[in-house]
């Protein structure tokens, strides 16, 4: 069963503040395939890269963060490097 789930994308600012920079809502269930912490950050990297991708966002350093209503899944940081062509 699908859970609608918000994904925040904070991009690291010079002096190390953070801006919620992108939003996204997935129906997913994917982070309750496996059990435990390890799994979740893999599958929300998976699904930022992904997402990042998609959006044609610049690189930087960005914190990542799932929600399910109001209980926080995880949290991850990430160095995004977009691939050129």
């Amino acid at each position: 069963m699908d859970h609608l789930h918000r994904i925040e994308y904070h991009r690291r600012l010079p002096g190390g503040a953070l801006d919620l920079a992108q939003v996204e809502e997935v129906l997913d269930h994917g982070w309750y395939i496996k059990k435990g912490e390890e799994w979740r950050r893999r599958y929300t990297l998976e699904c930022a890269v992904d997402f990042l991708a998609r959006t044609e966002t610049k690189a930087g350093t960005y914190a990542i963060t799932v929600w399910r209503e109001d209980v926080r899944i995880c949290t991850v940081g990430m160095e995004w490097r977009p691939s050129k062509g």
